[in-house]
């Protein structure tokens, strides 16, 4: 996004002896909102809407730029060797800050060293599909089948995605052999669940909706704290009596760790008043997103509470990638 129109030329001495403003607060420059994520996915309608939002509340133009490649990995490299001066803004998730630096032996950046953490902005939860013809009807049992079989095919889309490590957070934490199956195309995944050819796999809670609309497929558990106005008659894994699994796919607003707390306090403002926004949270709804709006201090909490969680998760699993 560009900044706030700077102060007139008449201005520059006084501004110059008060040291540098706070770049939510200068002009003449963009700051960019970079998504990891390809045009049209899910994170990346989070951005725009988060950036149409910021600009009204910060009177600021704000441009999203889609960095795709390494789920989020490479975007976070390319803000982490940003200018530290509040012009480069990542939207993070939990796959590329509290998954990756567990599942992959090295990393292009270091989200514990490399980055201020400003926001949590939003989250979105997943639900649990099985096939709609011949599936269980309940999480217990699926899990008594999938107890009985040597092993349960379990569908992910993508390596450490966090559809896949909540895959594997449910067969450690219901005791069964899980295995997953990757693929590369949603289609073919949810494909495979609905000819019986994978036992299930986590989807978001919008896709899974829309899904199930289109029948095929089934939701036996969803994993937010209350039901999705998406899927109001699929229990919460704590009402199935699987509270481990009440997870969400979490963003967060990150900049370069070096960049000013002045400019941290400016941005962090921006996005605050960008969550209370009553356009950007009907368009939030209906995407499935539930709006946060962190202080920095939350977000760090809740973090370190997540890289904690998904830590051990990762190690029991085996996953250790090599680049």
């Amino acid at each position: 996004m560009k900044a706030l129109l700077g102060a007139a030329v008449a201005a520059i001495g006084l501004a110059t002896a008060l040291g540098p403003m706070p770049a939510m607060a200068q002009g003449a420059r963009t700051i960019t909102l970079v998504s990891g994520f390809a045009a049209g996915t899910a994170p990346d309608t989070l951005a725009r809407i988060l950036a149409e939002a910021m600009q009204r509340a910060g009177n600021a133009s704000v441009v999203v730029e889609n960095v795709p490649g390494a789920g989020g990995q490479v975007a976070s490299a390319r803000v982490a060797r940003a200018a530290a001066d509040g012009a480069t803004v990542l939207l993070g998730e939990v796959g590329s800050v509290a998954i990756a630096p567990f599942a992959f032996a090295t990393l292009p950046y270091d989200p514990a060293r490399d980055f201020t953490y400003v926001s949590e902005v939003a989250r979105t939860t997943f639900a649990f599909a099985v096939p709609a013809q011949g599936g269980p009807a309940t999480m217990a049992a699926f899990v008594e089948a999938a107890k009985k079989a040597d092993r349960t095919l379990l569908g992910t889309f993508g390596v450490t995605s966090p559809a896949h490590i909540a895959a594997e957070l449910f067969a450690q934490s219901a005791g069964f052999k899980g295995e997953p199956v990757h693929y590369r195309a949603v289609a073919d995944g949810i494909g495979d669940i609905a000819r019986g050819q994978t036992a299930g796999a986590f989807l978001s809670v919008p896709l899974a909706s829309a899904q199930i609309r289109s029948g095929g497929i089934r939701a036996i558990v969803q994993t937010g704290e209350t039901r999705s106005p998406m899927l109001p008659d699929v229990p919460t894994a704590r009402e199935a009596g699987m509270p481990d699994l009440t997870i969400a796919s979490w963003f967060v607003l990150m900049v370069p760790a070096a960049t000013p707390a002045a400019t941290v306090a400016e941005i962090h403002r921006a996005a605050a008043a960008a969550m209370k926004d009553p356009a950007a949270l009907e368009r939030l709804r209906g995407a499935g997103f539930e709006a946060v709006g962190s202080s920095p201090d939350e977000v760090r909490a809740m973090i370190a509470r997540e890289r904690d969680r998904w830590k051990p998760v990762i190690e029991r699993a085996g996953i250790r990638i090599t680049n």
